[in-house]
């Protein structure tokens, strides 16, 4: 069996139990050590979907969603309008537009996408990935790893905003469990290089083709994954 063929038939169903997908794990050990990391991984997801969901969970999602779209629209456009000094007098108006700064807030949304996202399930996975099949998923992305960068709990590709990016997470020197995203660059992206909130510090930085976004609890950690990144995650021409 073609390694694209065992992939697919293992991203479907990771429980399979087909002769011809067995024999092909026993006679490669990549593919073997393929499907475990999947096997992993679907078990931590169904672990976290357990989780017990609160009574007014509907309640407060209908309210956050509510405060957003009240929030967007307030954020796209003002428009003041000066009106002549004297009705007597009127010869014409004027007209000021103030175009405040719209689309995505990286920083903004990297913290609720950490927070919020399936009830931050990601942080609760205790897998360990290995750098190949991670580089494997990156390649869509035009980005890989040069280097090993220790442990990768968590590896994915996530909605970030309606844009297809690349979830991880990896564990910092400190042991800390550090959330990283890769997002494909857009024109309506915009953030600031250092950010906070909910308890959790953030830093970025961009290329070409993609924005990365560092989040931890703590800032001097989150400042080394950055750095490591840097030096070790590369970006094609």
């Amino acid at each position: 069996m073609d390694d694209l063929t065992f992939r697919r038939t293992i991203y479907a169903d990771p429980n399979c139990a087909d002769d011809d997908v067995i024999q092909a794990a026993k006679e490669d050990p990549q593919k073997q050590q393929f499907w475990d990391e999947v096997k992993q991984l679907d078990e931590s997801i169904a672990k976290a979907a357990s989780i017990s969901v609160p009574d007014n969970l509907a309640e407060k999602l209908i309210l956050r969603q509510s405060t957003e779209v009240v929030k967007t629209q307030r954020t796209k456009s003002r428009i003041h309008l000066a009106v002549a000094a004297s009705v007597a007098f009127v010869i014409g108006i004027s007209v000021s537009l103030f175009q405040q700064p719209t689309g995505i807030d990286l920083g903004e949304h990297a913290l609720a996408h950490v927070t919020q996202e399936g009830n931050g399930y990601a942080l609760q996975v205790d897998g360990d990935f290995s750098l190949d099949n991670v580089n494997v998923q990156l390649a869509n992305l035009g980005a890989e790893f040069t280097q090993k960068v220790g442990r990768i709990y968590f590896a994915n590709f996530c909605v970030f905003d309606n844009v297809r990016s690349f979830h991880m997470v990896l564990e910092s020197e400190d042991g800390e469990k550090i959330t990283v995203f890769v997002v494909p660059q857009t024109n309506d992206m915009h953030s600031n290089e250092n950010f906070s909130g909910n308890h959790l510090k953030g830093q970025m930085f961009s290329s070409h083709q993609a924005n990365v976004i560092v989040v931890g609890e703590h800032g001097k950690s989150v400042g080394k994954m950055k750095e490591k990144l840097q030096k070790t995650l590369r970006f094609s021409a």
